[in-house]
């Protein structure tokens, strides 16, 4: 696939380098350069500085042929303006923006954006650490769909394999991975451990 990914934070950089060693064709764009420092020299993709809502600027970052595109900056406002201009100008297939203010979800709903929000999965992940408890589920709305998100512990069949090993129910995704109580999202060569968690997303019907 062809992604694009705005803002080169810990959380973009980290995406990025998942995308792209899992042999997609991924392109970074802020409008810090020293950003792309949070990259590892092998990184596989490319960068592109400039304002992530500038069209010309997405332009060069080949957005006119891109199947998915994700805003991960740290201000909201700038990830929905990027996703709408991405959605609703370059009908990008797959549009999705991380947002910090919970509050504010409803707002890129309202656009029909798919958001992801932290700060709700990991106060539940204290939450069930602070308890004691096994597992722990959330539910969320993505753009008007229920998404039910689950945090399960890695079988004993899966430990010292690959993430990309774990085998999942239609509808499901892993959504990140939960190690000595720190959370990761997904990248497939992450080696599991009995002890460690995955957190699936169930499309709830």
């Amino acid at each position: 696939m062809n992604i694009i990914i705005i803002g080169c934070g810990k959380v973009g950089s980290k995406f990025a380098h998942a995308l792209a060693d899992d042999g997609h064709d991924v392109v970074v764009v802020s409008n810090d350069r020293n950003e792309f420092k949070a990259l590892r020299h092998d990184f596989k993709g490319i960068t592109v500085t400039g304002v992530p809502i500038d069209q010309d600027v997405l332009k060069q970052a080949g957005i006119e042929n891109a199947d998915a595109f994700a805003a991960v900056t740290p201000d909201d406002n700038v990830n929905i303006m990027a996703c709408q201009v991405a959605k609703e100008i370059f009908k990008v297939p797959r549009v999705i923006a991380r947002i910090y203010n919970p509050e504010r979800e409803h707002v890129f709903h309202t656009f029909g954006l798919n958001t992801i929000c932290p700060t709700n999965l990991t106060v539940d992940v204290l939450r069930s650490k602070i308890l004691g408890e096994s597992e722990n589920t959330s539910h969320y709305a993505i753009s008007g769909e229920a998404f039910t998100f689950k945090r399960e512990p890695v079988k004993s069949e899966y430990n010292g394999k690959k993430l990309s090993a774990v085998k999942l129910k239609k509808d499901s995704y892993i959504f990140g991975v939960v190690h000595n109580g720190s959370f990761s999202f997904p990248n497939p060569v992450i080696r599991l451990n009995t002890g460690d968690s995955i957190i699936v997303a169930y499309l709830t019907r």
